[in-house]
């Protein structure tokens, strides 16, 4: 048998091979499920990286109509966040503690520093939703400008105007 054929067949056999023993492996129930596990990052890398190049694609044209600055729609974006949203992306330096913990993968914590988006990109993920994430589409719950104002929130949380900024770090007690 010609080498360099036993080498593309071998090769083509790992790409077919491995996956199927894996989908065989998870649909004979040995994989976990559970919600509570550390993510590893032989999973938790490629799918953090596939997440954001489709958000990218499906954002791509995108303009965010909320004007940069703007102190009443940043303010109205982190009222919705709070009231909307917290419970699960935490707040200010205050992780959900089932955010945190109790969803797989994990929730991004905003107020303890979670990666920023783009305001479009945001807003993909905030209207329709992400799935096998537990996180839901606001699509027809929120109209498009409120769903802007709480994606430019997040993505100008680490640049608010200055009483935005104060009334965000206030702690959930101060509020």
């Amino acid at each position: 048998m010609n080498p360099k054929f036993a080498l593309a067949a071998a090769f083509v056999a790992g790409l077919v091979i491995v996956p199927l023993g894996v989908l065989l492996f998870g649909l004979l129930g040995f994989l976990s499920v559970d919600g509570q596990s550390e993510p590893p990052s032989w999973e938790a890398t490629p799918a953090r990286a596939m997440l954001h190049a489709a958000l990218a694609r499906q954002a791509r044209g995108l303009v965010d109509p909320i004007p940069p600055g703007s102190e009443a729609d940043l303010a109205a974006g982190l009222k919705m966040f709070r009231d909307d949203c917290a419970g699960c992306h935490g707040d200010w330096r205050v992780l959900s503690s089932w955010g945190s913990k109790n969803f797989y993968p994990r929730v991004p914590q905003f107020g303890a520093g979670a990666a920023v988006l783009p305001a479009p990109q945001a807003f993909v993920a905030i209207k329709h939703g992400i799935r096998y994430s537990g996180m839901g589409a606001w699509d027809g719950m929120l109209k498009d400008r409120e769903i802007w104002q709480i994606a430019t929130f997040l993505a100008e949380r680490e640049h608010l105007p200055p009483k935005v900024d104060a009334v965000w770090k206030r702690t959930a007690r101060g509020r």
